[in-house]
């Protein structure tokens, strides 16, 4: 496994997404994000951006600064165009009538490696999208993306994943990309939005597996 501040952080691109390091300008995206009611309720320990100059500030100091010690790899998931379909639920569904290639440039989605542990080369995995951007197809390139850069880039050879046990969709991006369920861990984490103890599937990847 290699060292956050030692590993290549050029883009990683699939299937109408790019995966890159954060930047300021993206705070209409950490903004929008930390006040989704999904991501607030199937998240922990997310706190809300009073406003976009807010996420500014934390995104030019944060996510450096947690990629430079090696404590956590924060990623923006942005639209090239071209990605679509495959609906799974109201939670991923398309908006009506939502022209995809216009979206081209414009940060959609959030990513996070963390937890890692050098001594069993492995780390945890988040993703959000915003609310208009989840399809089926866009969540699995999205976790694809995350995944791929911890296995080529930083070199894990495991990642694991805790979804909410009423969090469906999530289950299932996981389990498409080739997660495979590894436990069931009830009360696991406190959701952001309503400090409900949720139950936990527990799923794990490793190399081998990712598709």
């Amino acid at each position: 496994m290699r060292a956050l501040a030692e590993v290549r952080d050029d883009p990683l691109t699939d299937d109408g997404l790019l995966l890159r390091r954060p930047r300021p300008s993206d705070a209409a995206l950490v903004h929008r994000g930390t006040h989704d009611p999904l991501v607030r309720e199937f998240l922990q320990a997310v706190i809300p951006h009073r406003d976009e100059a807010a996420a500014e500030r934390w995104l030019a100091e944060i996510p450096p600064m947690l990629w430079q010690t090696g404590r956590a790899a924060y990623f923006a998931l942005e639209a090239t165009g071209g990605a679509s379909g495959d609906e799974v639920g109201e939670a991923t569904a398309q908006a009506p009538g939502e022209d995809v290639g216009a979206e081209a440039g414009r940060a959609i989605g959030w990513g996070e490696l963390v937890n890692l542990d050098p001594e069993q080369d492995s780390a945890e995995i988040a993703v959000w999208l915003l609310p208009e951007h989840r399809r089926l197809r866009t969540a699995k390139s999205a976790m694809r993306l995350v995944c791929r850069f911890g296995f080529e880039r930083i070199g894990l050879r495991r990642i694991d994943a805790f979804a909410a046990a009423d969090n469906m969709p999530s289950q299932l991006t996981g389990a498409a990309i080739g997660f495979r369920r590894a436990g069931y861990l009830p009360a696991l984490f406190r959701s952001s939005r309503t400090q409900r103890l949720h139950d936990a599937v527990y799923a794990t990847l490793v190399p081998e597996d990712l598709c």
